[in-house]
């Protein structure tokens, strides 16, 4: 009867000792390390699909903060989308001020100005927007909402303030993917600060 280790035993126990000693010599080969996490999408960031009107204004705020501008375009009406235009009502100071500047404004200008502010503030610069919700009519096809804000955005234009205080109205739509964006926005001054759309006609261009 054997009692010894099967034929062939000692080769296969030096064949293994040896690969778990190749594999223990050569730590940058990273079996055994965990991989580093993968950068999230940029245009992903705190962005959630906007199936009610309460995420439409929650993702408008993250894009502002993250200096987003993809984030940000996606907020608004957009006829690409089977959406109806946006549009936007400036405050009446700054109507006068910039004339027709802020006239028969677009999609295409409200991205453009926010491009524009973002490529003028450092990276690591503070920009925020609080939004306190004061009144919200509901209708079959619309959310109208009532918000007083301040809007701080640090950039590099000296002599240009960097906060804006006042109130401001949106009117949401749902698309035809049945997502909601912001279709009409009417600003208005309330206080001796600038209002939010000083910063669109400062930034237009």
């Amino acid at each position: 009867m054997r009692t010894g280790p099967p034929p062939g035993f000692p080769g296969l126990f030096l064949t293994l000792s040896f690969l778990l000693f190749l594999t223990m010599s050569f730590p940058g080969c990273g079996l055994f390390e965990p991989r580093e996490p993968e950068e999230p999408s940029q245009s992903s960031l705190n962005f959630r699909p906007p199936t009610e009107p309460s995420i439409v204004i929650s993702n408008l705020q993250s894009a502002i903060e993250q200096k987003n501008v993809a984030n940000y375009a996606a907020c608004f009406s957009d006829v690409s989308r089977g959406a109806q235009p946006f549009a936007f009502i400036p405050s009446a100071d700054a109507a006068a001020a910039f004339g027709g500047t802020l006239a028969d404004w677009t999609l295409q200008e409200e991205q453009a100005y926010f491009q524009n502010m973002v490529s003028r503030s450092a990276h690591q610069a503070f920009a925020t927007v609080t939004l306190s919700l004061t009144s919200t009519t509901v209708t079959s096809d619309s959310v109208v909402s009532a918000y007083e804000y301040v809007l701080v955005f640090e950039h590099n234009d000296a002599g240009f303030p960097t906060r804006a205080r006042g109130s401001l109205q949106f009117t949401l739509h749902e698309d035809a993917s049945n997502f909601w964006a912001i279709q009409r926005w009417v600003d208005f001054k309330t206080t001796t600060e600038i209002s939010w759309s000083h910063f669109k006609g400062k930034f237009s261009n």
